[in-house]
């Protein structure tokens, strides 16, 4: 059968990132470098270059190389770091506490670590499947077709996923509840809310992406401003132009449209202390006490959510919410090493919704991507 995997995305002048969600990094689908900072998680491995995506948790991170290979390192207690042999075509990883995911290019998951609470029983049946997300023992992943299947721990209601929750934007599993970002710019949250985290602020819209941690909530609206929930580190005042945010166990991480990183909070093992010199920053994450950013080319970041991903027949649409003065190109590739992007649609922002279409998407994959400047 046809597979299509759009990547649900922000997007840049000069490249694509895409936004993933475990623990809430943001996913570059474009390559570089990674940048760590902070403790817990040991040796930082040399020569972590032309990487694709990034996630960090509570003592681990992953980084999808642009071969489709994974990285891992941290502590590996519980096999957490143990990538299976012969693992590739990875487009995206989620570090949970204690385990990890991977989400393959045909669709399928693979699961290694942990699994006290069944988080690395991948189901025979789970395919078609679009987007990952890793808590503390539960796991969520969205299927073509806008389905969300839970599976992991559910003693707090975390994988009973509301009858409502249909074919959201973006899915997060953080800590022991779970998080959906909504066609229409709002959030539904289950599972435990010891700490308000279910608690979603009155009149909360116009959001394009969320983040999580396991006491606290981040929402992007579209005007680059941050909202934050729960229990969270107080936020630096007048935070403005924001295109990602990154929730870590005390500690909050901001991408900016420029490029660079801020972050607040906890700084005990200097989680909370960008590295200088981070000014070509496309990608953040944030574990417990241990954060990271992938660099790539200098550019201005401009914040893009695709949603609504569906094809019929040989059809391929997705819809986005657009910004005034920037311009949206949908780009194609069947496979995303080398990535030989085809330009598919161009159209120019207006402030209200667009419809972007590929009208011929007949090979027998392709992964999707905008592209705006």
């Amino acid at each position: 059968m046809k597979k299509i995997l759009p990547l649900p995305t922000l997007c840049a002048a000069a490249c694509l990132l895409a936004l993933h969600l475990a623990s809430q990094p943001l996913f570059a689908a474009g390559t570089g470098s990674v940048y760590a900072w902070g403790g817990g998680q040991g040796a930082f491995p040399s020569g972590l270059t032309n990487v694709a995506a990034i996630s960090s948790s509570a003592d681990h991170s992953l980084a999808v190389m642009a071969n489709g290979t994974v990285a891992a390192w941290g502590c590996d207690d519980n096999g957490e770091c143990d990538v299976p042999a012969g693992l590739t075509n990875a487009v995206a990883v989620a570090a949970g506490d204690f385990f990890s995911l991977a989400l393959l290019s045909n669709g399928t998951v693979v699961a290694w670590g942990l699994d006290d609470q069944g988080q690395c029983d991948i189901s025979p049946s789970l395919t078609n499947v679009f987007a990952i997300s890793a808590g503390h023992a539960h796991c969520l992943a969205k299927q073509a077709g806008g389905n969300v299947v839970a599976w992991g721990d559910g003693d707090f209601g975390q994988t009973n996923v509301p009858t409502n929750v249909a074919n959201p934007s973006a899915i997060l599993a953080a800590g022991n509840y779970s998080l959906a970002l909504m066609p229409n710019g709002t959030v539904a949250v289950w599972g435990i809310d010891d700490s308000g985290q279910t608690n979603v602020p009155v009149g909360l819209t116009g959001v394009e992406s969320i983040s999580g941690a396991q006491s606290y909530c981040l929402a992007l609206a579209s005007n680059g401003t941050v909202t934050a929930w729960g229990s969270p580190p107080a936020m630096p005042s007048g935070l403005r132009n924001v295109v990602g945010v990154a929730a870590g166990l005390f500690q909050g991480l901001a991408l900016m449209s420029n490029g660079t990183v801020v972050a607040w909070g906890a700084n005990q093992s200097g989680e909370g202390t960008v590295p200088p010199g981070i000014t070509n920053a496309t990608a953040i994450a944030a574990g417990w006490s241990y954060s990271l950013a992938l660099a790539g080319s200098t550019m201005t970041v401009v914040p893009v959510t695709m949603m609504n991903p569906s094809w019929s027949g040989s059809v391929f649409s997705v819809v986005l919410q657009s910004q005034n003065g920037v311009s949206y190109t949908l780009q194609y590739t069947s496979g995303l090493s080398p990535a030989n992007w085809t330009a598919v649609q161009s159209t120019n922002g207006t402030g209200g919704i667009l419809t972007l279409t590929d009208t011929f998407a007949s090979d027998a994959q392709r992964f999707y991507r905008v592209q705006s400047q």
